[in-house]
């Protein structure tokens, strides 16, 4: 299996945002030899111009969904080598499982072509992810070489043979050093930091380190808040960026933040799976629960989190409480009897952990009272449970992708060795649950090899417990990485019978494939980040046999199968991403799988005459064909009020700071920087200056973006031809900002344009959509119903009377203004006699992106005639009020339903206060 990539807007977005901020500022030089490129020999003699920086950080944190910034955040750190060092830092935040390597890798490449820059070094902090920076490198490769098919580029390890020599070397090639800042932050260890042996024959003493800061690359940093301590800033410092991008998904020192993608907004768009989570809640073995959570100090005296079961009126329920040296657990629960004797006898440090006077020890993180086999079995038979119904739902939608579950085991030995638990409950539930889902005991599968485990190991194959992230553990992890990254295709392969994996829980970061569905973190312990790895595990869209993504949100689902409440994992899980330096809402929305509505087909409505009718004309797939008329084009874009913009570059002019002197007691000026005022002094004169090849400048504008726009030469520049003179002068001053304000004239006209010219032609029938793949018989969901009495959600389910018209028995909506309308729909019994919710997976192809309709409905007028209706429904009839792309799609969407070739379909957006709009 090859996995395919494409162009996808919201990675576009994130890699404009940071080549933007680098037009006009990043100043190649200008002792470069003809035909090579400014940065074959490195970057030192690259300029950035930190008044522009600053002006095009502002333009692109106001157009962006961060905070707006109007001072640039530098990074001033002394190096290992006690080098003074101060260079920019830009963060873009993306969400687990959105290509955030695949976007850093592109956005090299972009600021490669239109700058010049050549030497990039991407910094890690773990085997995981160093191992899957490497394998996203080799997966991308024939789509980038695609994409640039005039740029070379390679990428090296460091520690490899000849890794650094290559990346030293002049290069007209882009070249990419990965190394983990573990390899940096020991100068008195690492060979980096001496000199080399050869060079040191011929009396060249220069380190390798040395050697790299000369070459001043731009060092993309993965998972910068791992790299926070002073050490690390230092090591990253030795480096002597040009300057620093920093991408994760929860930054807690956001320089400069020019991009966000946040969890919440990532599931919105379904750039992710949808998470839900089927809490196991442990009960008693008779022992007092008991699980300690934390050891802290406060005001040099040591205190203890504790969880335990506490009277309430209703019986019991556990309870966080703070505890010292003598506190009376007996007392604290209420005076519950098997809590007596319970006395905290010390409270100590390294490893944190609390003594009672019984004798009992207990560290961090451990937990008593709970029956951890029988939480385990229920575990493995509900992650099983969801297995087999989600493989099952992607069946009957005609997809071929493979199903996989992971599970987490935190000890070797509770998988692998005489008495390990696991393979015999796994073997043993498996065929329970096979057995109740009705699948035939003649087709069930040998439950043993089914699951695979991938554990650490040393060379000679001895399993290994350990903790993640450790340099002592690396070589035993790279091991296990080895095959579930580096291999991980192969078992996606429907013809690998392995489906269920599993793995240690120190491989939990860096570690993902697309089609986890199901996750169970079988645990002794639990640590303060769990749950965030958990979900990043499994959140990246699944892939089909052909490595092409699956895009179904019906399909698109993660289970997370947890030893805890629902309430507590959500809970938890805001807690860690604000610790980790996340803000309110940037966790993901978590369902409670508990809480699952099954949704199903009604069958005599799925097989009327009016379902046929109506599934017989909007069946089709069609293919659209754009002819653009370039002369009634080129007046357009002359006459575009979206060229005004170009009225505003002006001339770069000098600075004129004003501000009164301030003295102190002493005789020293104590003016504040926030007392001076600025204003504009003369403009700089461009005597001699040539004038700018635009045409290329707008071309790349085009080419690159949320939608991609392809015009002949020629057509490029008849448009720039025709463009006023007053206009046109705006070139000269600001090449880079006049391509762009002109480059977005030009998409959108030829867009709107294109909705006047464009014709779609049905394709082959075959190819057409089946009624059983877009309409599933039953599908679930979790979401909250629409109960009486209580005001509706924004978003949910709501139940479809008995004896209606809707196609199914519930009503999946997305808004207030679908469940109104569907009300009404569910109402106008005299007039419509079928109506259904369009399913995601009904698409409809336009320049702007797919585009799924809200509605379909048969419909009677007037008792004579009846209509085929398909509508979108919005909180308003003006197009104009919506997203301009989104408008578009809706004013394409009608050009493709006039092409309906088994009968007229009518089309048209509406409201829920306007009805349908015949």
């Amino acid at each position: 299996m090859k996995f395919r990539f494409d162009d996808q807007p919201h990675q576009a977005a994130a890699i404009d945002a940071v080549v933007d901020l680098f037009r006009g500022a990043l100043l190649p030089p200008l002792n470069v030899v003809a035909g090579q490129a400014p940065g074959a020999e490195g970057h030192q003699d690259f300029q950035l111009n930190s008044d522009l920086l600053t002006e095009n950080l502002k333009t692109v944190t106001a157009r962006e969904d961060v905070d707006t910034q109007d001072a640039l955040a530098l990074l001033a750190e002394a190096d290992l080598q006690e080098q003074d060092r101060e260079f920019p830092n830009f963060s873009v935040e993306m969400e687990t499982g959105t290509g955030k390597t695949y976007v850093y890798i592109g956005t090299a490449l972009r600021l490669a072509e239109a700058y010049g820059l050549r030497k990039f070094v991407i910094l890690v902090h773990s085997v995981a992810i160093r191992a899957g920076v490497m394998k996203t490198f080799e997966q991308t490769y024939e789509h980038f070489r695609s994409r640039f098919p005039n740029l070379p580029y390679s990428w090296n390890l460091m520690g490899e043979s000849r890794a650094l020599e290559d990346f030293i070397e002049p290069s007209g090639g882009v070249l990419f050093l990965v190394a983990s800042i573990q390899s940096l932050d020991k100068p008195d260890t690492n060979t980096l930091y001496s000199s080399p042996e050869q060079p040191r024959i011929w009396g060249e003493t220069t380190s390798g380190i040395v050697q790299i800061a000369k070459a001043r690359p731009v060092v993309l940093i993965d998972e910068p808040q791992n790299m926070a301590t002073t050490l690390r800033r230092q090591a990253i410092a030795t480096l002597n960026p040009l300057v620093a991008l920093r991408y994760s998904a929860t930054h807690k020192e956001p320089f400069n933040l020019v991009h966000r993608l946040s969890a919440k907004r990532a599931a919105e768009l379904g750039l992710v799976k949808r998470v839900a989570v089927k809490g196991i809640v442990a009960g008693s073995d008779g022992q007092p629960y008991l699980n300690v959570k934390k050891v802290a100090s406060k005001s040099k005296k040591l205190f203890a989190t504790l969880m335990i079961e506490k009277v309430t009126k209703d019986g019991s329920e556990r309870v966080e409480i703070i505890a010292q040296v003598g506190t009376d657990l007996f007392n604290e629960s209420g005076q519950l009897a098997q809590y007596r004797n319970l006395v905290i006898d010390n409270i100590l440090r390294k490893p944190d952990r609390v003594t009672f006077e019984n004798g009992l020890t207990l560290s961090v993180g451990q937990e008593i009272g709970v029956d951890q086999l029988a939480t385990w079995r229920d575990q493995v038979r509900q992650t099983i449970r969801t297995h087999l119904a989600r493989q099952a739902t992607i069946d009957a939608a005609n997809s071929d992708a493979k199903v996989l579950s992971l599970f987490f085991v935190e000890r070797v030995a509770d998988y692998v060795g005489e008495g390990a638990p696991l393979p015999i409950m796994f073997d043993t539930i498996f065929r329970e649950e096979w057995s109740r889902a009705g699948l035939g005991d003649e087709k069930m599968p040998e439950p043993s090899e089914l699951r695979v485990a991938y554990f650490p190991s040393t060379k000679t194959g001895i399993l290994k417990d350990t903790k993640g992230g450790l340099a002592s553990d690396a070589e035993y992890e790279a091991r296990a990485y080895k095959e579930i990254i580096e291999h991980k295709e192969l078992i996606l392969d429907r013809g690998n019978p392995r489906a269920f994996i599993f793995s240690h829980s120190a491989l939990r970061e860096g570690w993902d494939n697309p089609n986890v569905f199901q996750i169970g973190f079988l645990r002794h312990t639990r640590s303060d980040t769990e749950r965030r790895q958990q979900i990043g595990r499994g959140l990246r869209l699944p892939v089909n046999q052909s490595g092409n993504r699956i895009v179904d949100p019906a399909i698109n689902r993660l289970t997370l199968v947890v030893d805890e409440s629902f309430a507590e994992f959500r809970d938890g899980l805001n807690a860690e991403y604000i610790a980790a330096g996340g803000k309110g809402g940037a966790a993901p929305d978590v369902e409670d799988a508990d809480s699952e509505v099954v949704i199903r087909r009604r069958s005599t409505m799925f097989k009327s005459p009016a379902f046929s009718e109506l599934w017989k004309r909007i069946r089709y797939k069609a293919v659209y064909r754009v002819s653009v008329d370039t002369p009634s084009l080129v007046a357009a874009v002359a006459a575009s009020e979206h060229l005004d913009d170009l009225k505003y570059i002006k001339r770069r002019a000098n600075v004129v700071q004003s501000a009164e002197l301030i003295y102190d007691e002493k005789g020293l000026v104590v003016t504040a920087d926030s007392a001076v005022s600025e204003g504009s002094g003369e403009r700089i004169l461009l005597v001699g200056q040539r004038l700018p090849n635009v045409v290329p400048l707008v071309e790349d504008q085009l080419l690159h973006g949320k939608f991609p726009l392809h015009l002949t030469r020629p057509t490029i520049v008849a448009i720039l031809g025709t463009i006023p003179d007053v206009l046109k002068v705006g070139a000269m001053d600001d090449p880079d900002r006049w391509a762009r304000v002109v480059a977005q004239a030009i998409r959108v006209v030829v867009i709107e344009q294109m909705v006047q010219n464009i014709s779609y032609e049905p394709m082959d029938e075959e190819t057409w959509w089946d009624a059983n793949v877009i309409f599933l018989e039953v599908e679930t969901k979790s979401a909250q119903k629409a109960e009486a009495g209580k005001p509706a959600p924004q978003s949910g389910v709501a139940g479809a009377p008995e004896g209606g018209t809707n196609l199914f028995d519930h009503v999946d909506y997305d808004s207030h203004v679908e469940r109104l309308f569907a009300e009404q729909l569910e109402n106008d019994t005299d007039r419509i006699k079928l109506f259904t919710k369009l399913p995601r997976r009904f698409k409809v192809r336009t320049p702007v992106g797919e585009y799924s309709p809200d509605w379909a409905i048969v419909c009677d007028e007037n008792g004579t005639e009846r209509l085929y209706l398909v509508r979108e429904t919005k909180s308003t009839l003006n197009l104009d009020d919506l997203e301009w792309d989104e408008a578009m799609r809706i004013r394409f969407a009608k050009r493709y339903f006039e092409a309906a070739p088994n009968g007229e379909v009518n089309f048209n957006h509406t409201t829920d206060k306007d009805g349908l709009r015949l």
